[in-house]
């Protein structure tokens, strides 16, 4: 049974999310996309068309492969095909009867249950955060002074504020329609007035971009395909693009010059990493994971693409117009549907890459 999960559903998905991701990254190439919001809709493609794998029942021609080693194509989901798997699991009740059925039953409802409590910790740690120390406007007037700004100019909830005195700098937004900026005292005493400024901005523009709804909908998928190393990379890139996506409409609303935002930027994210090195120092003054430089060199990699794509930015090109918003979005409806297919055949057993 294991067998046949392996060849007609991982390596399918894996297959199949590979496809979508190089796909993906040649359209953002080719068509120079430079909307956040296309781009982060385009890196879904890996997350959510796997599903239609799963939803289909293929039914292959064997007299068709009979005398080909293979076929290489194009091909659309048919309707039917999810009509039939629909049926098929409507007519077929659990049988506890076959052990192979039942062992994979259970390892199944055991992921899932697993992932559900995963989800719920994290939420947990979290929320917890957002409730340890609530502050009002009089023990920290000007963190309020820098959110009027941001709300006079934005149609938003105002945030409350909470401050985490654990060992955890990064700041964040919880919630989805009454919203928490969790900040960190100790990185805030190491921030000037400018940077404390770009950094709620910042946070705030997660707001205004849903990104809470967005991140929770992409870390759902990537879980639910946690057996696919490619879930993580667009999972990965789905989350740089939030970021540099709040950074532009921080430069938008602030109406500062693109360097001294990115200058801000880049700053606050070298104090937040020397928090965080701290942190890992061991007693030889050698930190854990230094030797792993590939990781090191992306990170760096990353963090100079995202402050070079704000120091080229300009204020006027940030949104698509209407027009090409509509094509793109057509070309993912279409990507989303078409399925370049491979099936080979291994001895005796058909494998069908979609």
């Amino acid at each position: 049974m294991f067998f046949e999960i392996l060849i007609n559903y991982i390596l399918p998905i894996i297959y199949n999310s590979s496809i979508s991701l190089i796909l993906v990254l040649f359209i953002l190439f080719i068509f120079r996309i430079k909307d956040s919001n296309i781009r982060i809709l385009f890196l879904f493609l890996p997350l959510i068309k796997p599903f239609l794998i799963i939803i289909e029942k293929i039914n292959l021609n064997e007299e068709f492969f009979k005398y080909r080693p293979g076929v290489l194509g194009i091909r659309l989901p048919s309707p039917n095909t999810i009509i039939n798997r629909i049926d098929s699991f409507h007519k077929s009740p659990i049988n506890f009867s076959n052990m192979n059925y039942l062992i994979m039953t259970l390892i199944i409802s055991s992921i899932i249950f697993a992932l559900i409590i995963r989800w719920l910790n994290l939420y947990l740690f979290y929320k917890n955060l957002s409730y340890e120390d609530k502050v009002e406007r009089k023990d920290v007037p000007d963190i309020f002074n820098i959110i009027d700004k941001f709300i006079e100019k934005n149609s938003i909830k105002y945030p409350s504020i909470s401050l985490t005195h654990k060992k955890f700098f990064s700041p964040f937004i919880i919630g989805i329609k009454n919203y928490t900026l969790v900040l960190s005292p100790n990185l805030l005493d190491k921030l000037s007035t400018g940077e404390k400024e770009t950094l709620i901005h910042h946070e705030l523009s997660h707001v205004k971009r849903k990104d809470n709804l967005i991140s929770w909908i992409a870390l759902i998928l990537r879980d639910l395909l946690f057996f696919n190393p490619v879930a993580y990379i667009a999972y990965y890139l789905i989350r740089v693009e939030q970021e540099k996506a709040s950074d532009k409409l921080v430069l938008i609303y602030s109406k500062k010059q693109p360097k001294e935002i990115a200058k801000n930027i880049l700053n606050i994210i070298l104090k937040i990493k020397s928090f965080h090195l701290d942190k890992l120092k061991i007693k030889n003054n050698i930190y854990q994971g230094a030797s792993f430089l590939p990781l090191i060199k992306f990170n760096q990699i990353l963090i100079k693409d995202r402050i070079n794509s704000l120091i080229k930015t300009k204020p006027n090109k940030v949104h698509c117009h209407i027009i090409f918003k509509i094509t793109m979005s057509s070309l993912f409806i279409i990507l989303l549907l078409v399925q370049i297919i491979l099936i080979a055949k291994i001895d005796n057993t058909f494998v069908f890459l979609r």
